[in-house]
């Protein structure tokens, strides 16, 4: 399926599609253990982000039909997608990835993920998106919450980060839900 991919602009960031001169951007965005870690990756011994990593990243997004490149004042900070999309059940799975460590906390996931509802509650006309989180990613699950995400459900030990395994959470949030909120 292929789809356009709209411009989203929200107060401060910037939700557009991806293009392959973002390979150039990918790079100084690195990789934080710390963000690894919350995607269920293992920080010990990271090799630096290099071109071909983020090569094959964007290209990965370029073949994705509903990912957005983030954008904060005019520089590349991530990546959202809706996964999985559904039409005739109305539902999709978000994925967002904010990569650069300093940036986070400040409320831009929050507008990245209620910029995506809006179209996917709006354009797309879904009527749920749901998402997995691990269970230790707290800050994840506060945002996801403040953007009327609700906790469904728990899949113990369904991840394994490094040598422990870890329960994913499932969230979601119905239309009406996030209609009743905006």
């Amino acid at each position: 399926m292929t789809r356009d991919i709209p411009e989203l602009r929200g107060a401060r960031v910037r939700l557009r599609p991806f293009r392959r001169s973002d390979v150039d951007g990918r790079p100084a965005l690195g990789q934080s253990p710390e963000i690894v870690h919350c995607f269920g990756g293992d920080p010990t011994g990271l090799s630096p982000y290099e071109e071909g990593d983020a090569r094959a990243w964007v290209e990965r997004n370029l073949a994705h039909p509903l990912c957005w490149a983030v954008e904060l004042d005019g520089r590349l900070l991530g990546e959202v997608r809706l996964d999985g999309l559904d039409l005739h059940d109305g539902r999709a799975r978000l994925a967002i990835g904010l990569y650069d460590l300093s940036q986070l906390g400040k409320g831009l996931g929050r507008e990245v993920i209620k910029l995506i509802l809006s179209h996917a509650f709006g354009t797309l006309q879904l009527h749920r998106v749901d998402l997995r989180v691990l269970a230790y990613n707290e800050r994840a699950i506060r945002c996801y919450r403040a953007c009327g995400f609700i906790e469904e459900g728990r899949e113990r030990e369904s991840a394994r980060v490094g040598d422990a395994w870890h329960d994913d959470i499932i969230m979601g949030v119905i239309a009406q839900e996030y209609l009743r909120q905006t």
